[in-house]
Order: C-alpha cells, then sequence, then structure tokens
C-alpha cells in the first residue's frame, strides 16, 4: 500500500498559511503607515492655513497704519 502524502500537504499549507499572515502583516504595516502620514499631512495643513490668516491680519493691520 502507498504512503499518504496528506502529511506533505499540511505542511505545505501552513507554510502558504504563514505566507499570507506575513505579506498580511506587511500590508497593515503599510496602511497604518499611510494613515498615519495622512493624520499628519491634516495637521500641517491646519497650522499652514492658521499662519496664513496670521499673515493675512498683519497685512490688514500694516495697510490700516500706512493709510493714517
Amino acid at each position: 500500500m502507498r504512503q499518504s502524502v496528506a502529511p506533505g500537504r499540511a505542511s505545505q499549507a501552513a507554510g502558504a498559511s504563514h505566507a499570507a499572515t506575513s505579506k498580511l502583516l506587511e500590508k497593515k504595516k503599510e496602511f497604518d503607515a499611510v494613515s498615519a502620514l495622512e493624520r499628519a499631512s491634516a495637521l500641517y495643513l491646519e497650522r499652514i492655513e492658521a499662519i496664513s490668516e496670521d499673515c493675512t491680519i498683519m497685512a490688514d493691520a500694516g495697510q490700516g497704519y500706512h493709510q493714517q
């Protein structure tokens, strides 16, 4: 009688499962990094907009002072 190949298949499945889990973990890390970059970019934009508003206020104040 021929020996079963099922035990060999189980190890291949485990290897494939490990590879899939590894790839999934890598994709999750990439997703987390992109999410962090999006949050940082949004905060940076808010800060730049606040600086722009401050500059506009200073420019308007300078115009008012110059016209007196």
